[in-house]
């Protein structure tokens, strides 16, 4: 097997681009850092996971 002098690994692309992703707004960012808006949250996930575990056990 032979190699090309000076070539090296490919250069690193990136996965995505998210430079036109669209930035949360200061409303967002306030409700994802307030404890009971994150606790209703979790509340409501454990909820609906419970619905589904109930729902599978006939």
């Amino acid at each position: 097997m032979t190699t090309t002098p000076g070539a090296g690994p490919e250069p690193v692309t990136p996965t995505a681009d998210l430079t036109k992703a669209p930035l949360p707004t200061m409303r967002t960012l306030r409700a994802r850092r307030s404890l009971p808006v994150q606790a209703g949250r979790f509340a409501l996930i454990n909820a609906r996971m419970m619905r589904m575990v109930l729902k599978g056990h006939h």
